[in-house]
């Protein structure tokens, strides 16, 4: 009778403990995990970047007119420019536009100039977050340069053209170099701009510029 007990009890104690472990299971579903999964899952830089841009430039610039003569101006640049990527995955670019500068001086001579200029550059972005586009970007290129206008002035009109009196040249070709800072859509820049050596040829110009931009 004793035996019949004991054994009645552990199989009572059996289906509690059996129906208690599939509660249990039921509750707590475990997901498979693996380190390749999380890889794939990581999120990857993502940086909108726009091809487009226009831009304001104030220039102090140098003048060479002769052998021993210099002339400074004031300039102010309005330009267009378009980034290309050249790779896919690395954040290079092959930049070109457009743009035309009003030059003006009243220390040395009174004079006014309008010029047109096609710069081509490489830039290379060093980005500073991964998700937004805050990055450093230097560059640096080559550019054509056409001075439409120069005249002196007298009086408010025009005076003598500087192509017939003094001899100056239309056409000369320039390198330049700088560096960028974006925020977003937004750039500051500051860059360096001298024409190749060429003593046949005047005005050489020197010019120091910073520029601010607009990408769209």
């Amino acid at each position: 009778m004793n035996t019949t007990r004991i054994i009645m009890a552990l199989f009572v104690v059996l289906c509690l403990s059996l129906n208690a472990r599939a509660q249990f299971d039921d509750s707590y579903d475990v997901e498979e995990w693996s380190l390749d999964l999380e890889e794939e899952e990581a999120s990857k830089p993502q940086h909108k970047e726009y091809k487009n841009a226009f831009y304001i430039q104030y220039s102090p610039s140098r003048y060479k007119v002769s052998d021993d003569s210099q002339v400074r101006f004031n300039e102010f640049v309005l330009g267009y420019n378009r980034l290309i990527q050249i790779l896919e995955e690395k954040p290079y670019f092959v930049e070109a536009g457009a743009s035309v500068k009003f030059s003006g001086t009243k220390r040395d001579m009174v004079a006014r100039l309008i010029t047109f200029r096609i710069p081509v550059n490489v830039l290379y972005k060093i980005y500073l977050s991964k998700e937004k586009d805050y990055a450093i970007a230097p560059f640096a290129g080559a550019s054509c340069r056409v001075i439409a206008m120069a005249h002196t002035c007298s009086n408010g009109t025009n005076g003598t053209n500087l192509f017939d009196a003094a001899g100056w040249g239309r056409f000369q070709v320039a390198w330049q170099a700088g560096v960028r800072f974006y925020l977003n859509r937004y750039y500051l820049g500051v860059s360096y701009s001298r024409d190749f050596r060429d003593t046949s040829k005047y005005p050489s110009i020197r010019e120091c510029g910073v520029h601010l931009g607009v990408c769209f």
